[in-house]
């Protein structure tokens, strides 16, 4: 993450105060974040929607058999 102000990569996150960050950005997923060089504050979307696994599809006892290293039922003969 960069600072829009001093083009800094050294962010941290920062404490939720006021209406606008407690209430209002965490609703669309707003994060507020501070530079430490230039203590700039911003507030950055940092977390997307989750990808879907490509196990997701499989049944349970399969994507778990692969896990553990052991052969697929479809593979034992």
């Amino acid at each position: 993450m960069v600072c829009k102000k001093c083009k800094s990569h050294r962010m941290h996150r920062i404490r939720r105060e006021g209406f606008l960050r407690v209430k209002l950005a965490p609703m669309f997923g707003f994060f507020p974040w501070e530079c430490f060089s230039c203590r700039h504050q911003q507030l950055v979307r940092t977390r997307t929607k989750r990808q879907s696994s490509p196990d997701k599809d499989k049944p349970r006892e399969e994507a778990l058999s692969q896990a553990a290293g052991q052969p697929r039922p479809s593979q034992i003969s």
